[in-house]
């Protein structure tokens, strides 16, 4: 099961699809290479709504493709996705947030080392 932490709030729910376009009973999304993904929708639009504080974020999945900004300079509010048990632990599932975030500080630091001195690292 996929779950998603609001980079507004903090808050931590799972991510469930009731239909996109023909409803159908609620079922967990999957993580695919293309995002998140229904087995009866296919691959979902990567925005997310906070059930807490109503903030709307693009969903990262690790691995999937990060959607373009609509204008140069746009800032995006990003909401990490990992996957655990159904029914998880509050502490497990914060452990591994803390985890893809560190994971994500050293990719934005080997790209932007990249970036300044004109060398890949690796």
């Amino acid at each position: 099961m996929l779950y998603a932490r609001c980079g507004f709030c903090g808050g931590i729910v799972p991510l469930w699809c009731s239909g996109q376009f023909m409803p159908h009973m609620p079922i967990p999304v999957a993580a695919s290479p293309m995002g998140p993904a229904c087995m009866m929708c296919g691959v979902l639009p990567p925005i997310f709504t906070c059930g807490f504080c109503g903030g709307r974020q693009v969903l990262f999945l690790p691995g999937a493709p990060m959607p373009a900004p609509a204008f140069p300079g746009q800032t995006r509010n990003v909401a990490p996705v990992v996957q655990a048990q159904q029914n998880a632990p509050p502490h497990v599932l914060n452990d591994m947030f803390k985890q893809l975030a560190g994971n994500i500080g050293t990719e934005l630091g080997k790209g932007a080392a990249g970036a300044l001195f004109g060398q890949s690292q690796r």
